[in-house]
């Protein structure tokens, strides 16, 4: 889907807004470490209640570990064998109107990140099957998360 450049504008803003929230309130559990749904929810549950507040927003549906594609398993052209976006904001059963997909790792884990960098690539591929209009990976650090915006037009 995309988007227009205001509400890309109004996106990142919730984004970046969610996560002062969640370093303000939450931070034990991003310091703790190795609690990378918890954070995920805390942080959903503060991109939801952003999110409410924008008139084009408020109709959308909120999911994390989303893994269907109608009855079928979510796969992209890297992941062939199912793929698990951690958040995504959407209409439900459509591909029609797929607005945002976050992938978050934590400080902790020691995965490689450019393996979120490309679910978030295939998903927001224009040409793709899903079509999201903004991607973003979120790298929890102690010291505090950058966003890293992904978006294919």
């Amino acid at each position: 889907m995309i988007l227009e450049a205001k509400q890309i504008d109004d996106l990142k803003n919730v984004i970046n807004i969610s996560l002062d929230n969640l370093y303000q309130n939450d931070f034990e559990i991003i310091n703790r470490g190795g609690m990378e749904q918890a954070v995920s929810f805390r942080f959903g549950i503060y991109l939801l209640g952003q999110c409410q507040q924008i008139d084009w927003l408020r109709d959308y549906d909120f999911d994390m570990e989303y893994n269907k594609n109608g009855n079928e398993p979510k796969r992209t052209p890297r992941r062939p064998d199912g793929v698990r976006p951690d958040l995504i904001v959407h209409t439900r059963n459509s591909n029609q109107s797929n607005i945002l997909v976050v992938e978050i790792k934590g400080w902790w884990n020691k995965e490689i990140r450019n393996v979120d960098i490309e679910k978030l690539e295939d998903f927001t591929n224009q040409q793709g099957e899903y079509g999201y209009g903004l991607g973003v990976f979120l790298d929890l650090l102690r010291e505090g998360c950058v966003p890293h915006y992904i978006k294919d037009y």
